[in-house]
C-alpha cells in the first residue's frame, strides 16, 4: 500500500481524490493533508473520507498540516501529490524528492526549463516515480493516435495541427492565482494550453527544436492568446493555437495529424483515421486502446510496479521546454502589450 500525502489543497486537489478513488483496496492510503489555508485541506479530507478505499483511517486534525516540510516529517508519506500554484511546483515537488518520496505533480511541470530538468534528474538518481498530470495520456482517442504514428503504418509525420479554446476568467473566476503571472508562471499557454503543448509532443514522440510565437494579453496581466509555430525534432512542424477567451467556459480542443501516407485525427473526442487513397472514417470506441483510467491510478500503479508512469517527467519537461521557448520568442511583444 502506497501512502500519499497532499500538498497543496484547492479545487484540482478534489479533482485527484476522485481519480484515486478508482484504486483497488490496499493499494494507496491518504494519510496527510497540507495547505496554507487549513479550511481548504479540512474541505480536502471531507472529501477523503467518504472513500474507505483510500482512507481505512478517517483524517482527523492530526493529519492536516499548514507546512509541507512538516507534512513530510509527521506523516511519512512515500509519495506525495502536488497541487500547488505553478510557481512552487519545483520547491514543492524537490523537497518531496530529495527525501526519497515519490511525486505526482500538477501541470505544468515547472516554469523555468532548469527546474524541469533538476527535478527530472533528481527523480531519476533516486529511482522514483515522477509523474505529470496530464490526462490526455490516459484517453483512448489521443493513445490511438499516438499507436498510429509510433508504429508508422501512415508513414511518417510532416505536420500537425492543434488548438484549445476556453473562456479562462469564467472558468476559474476573477480572483484565482492562475491570473497572476507572479503565482501561475504565463498565462492561458501555462494553465490549460500546457495540455495541448505535451499532447503534440507526447502524440508525435518529438522535441521542440525551433518556436516563433505571438501572444495577446487581451486585458489580462499575461498571455490570453498563443499563437505558435513549432519546428519538431522528429522533422515535422506544428501549429498549435491557444485561445483564453472563448464564449464557452469548458475547456475545447483539437488535433489533426498529416503524414507521408495518411492522417490521424481527434476532433470531438473521436478519432479519425484516413490512409493514402482512402477515405477518412471514424475509429470505433471499441477498436479504441484502453489503459489505466487516469494520472493518479497509474502513479500509484507504478510505485507498486504494477504498470509502466504513461505521464513521465519526460513529457513535462518538453512541455517545459516549448512553452519557455514560446515566452522567449514573444517575450518583446508582450513587454510591448504590457506598456499600452
Amino acid at each position: 500500500m502506497v501512502r500519499i500525502g497532499f500538498i497543496g489543497c484547492g479545487g484540482i486537489s478534489h479533482t485527484h481524490v476522485q481519480r484515486l478513488s478508482l484504486l483497488g483496496d490496499g493499494e494507496a492510503e491518504i494519510v496527510g493533508l497540507c495547505d496554507t489555508n487549513l479550511e481548504n485541506a479540512k474541505r480536502l479530507a471531507s472529501l477523503a473520507n467518504k472513500f474507505r478505499n483510500i482512507t481505512p483511517k478517517a483524517l482527523g486534525e492530526a493529519s492536516l498540516f499548514m507546512d509541507h516540510r512538516k507534512l513530510l516529517d509527521e506523516a511519512s508519506p512515500e509519495a506525495v501529490i502536488v497541487c500547488t500554484p505553478h510557481v512552487y511546483h519545483y520547491e514543492h515537488a524537490m523537497a518531496a524528492l530529495e527525501k526519497g518520496i515519490h511525486v505526482l505533480v500538477e501541470k505544468p511541470m515547472a516554469i523555468s526549463l532548469k527546474e524541469a530538468e533538476t527535478m527530472k534528474e533528481e527523480a531519476e538518481r533516486r529511482k522514483l516515480v515522477l509523474s505529470v498530470g496530464y490526462q490526455r495520456h490516459f484517453q483512448p482517442e489521443y493513445i490511438f493516435a499516438r499507436n498510429i504514428i509510433k508504429d508508422g503504418r501512415i508513414g511518417r509525420p510532416h505536420f500537425a495541427l492543434a488548438w484549445l479554446t476556453q473562456d479562462l476568467r469564467r472558468a476559474i473566476g476573477p480572483r484565482s492565482w492562475y491570473l497572476d503571472p507572479k503565482l501561475s508562471g504565463g498565462g492561458q499557454l501555462v494553465c490549460s494550453g500546457t495540455h495541448l503543448t505535451d499532447l503534440v509532443l507526447w502524440v508525435l514522440d518529438a522535441e521542440p527544436l525551433r518556436v516563433k510565437a505571438i501572444m495577446e494579453r487581451e486585458g489580462s496581466e499575461s498571455d490570453m492568446y498563443s499563437s505558435l509555430s513549432v519546428e519538431l525534432s522528429n522533422g515535422a512542424l506544428a501549429s498549435i493555437s491557444v485561445l483564453g477567451d472563448s464564449p464557452e467556459v469548458a475547456v475545447r480542443e483539437e488535433l489533426r495529424v498529416w503524414c507521408s501516407h495518411g492522417a490521424i485525427f481527434v476532433i470531438g473526442g473521436r478519432a479519425y483515421l484516413q490512409e493514402k487513397g482512402g477515405n477518412l472514417c471514424e475509429v470505433l470506441p471499441q477498436n479504441l486502446p484502453r489503459t489505466s483510467p487516469n494520472p493518479d491510478v497509474n502513479f500509484v500503479r507504478a510505485i507498486l510496479g504494477k504498470e509502466e508512469c504513461l505521464s513521465s517527467a519526460i513529457h513535462g519537461l518538453r512541455a517545459t521546454k516549448l512553452e519557455r521557448m514560446a515566452y522567449e520568442d514573444a517575450a518583446p511583444l508582450l513587454n510591448r502589450l504590457g506598456d499600452l
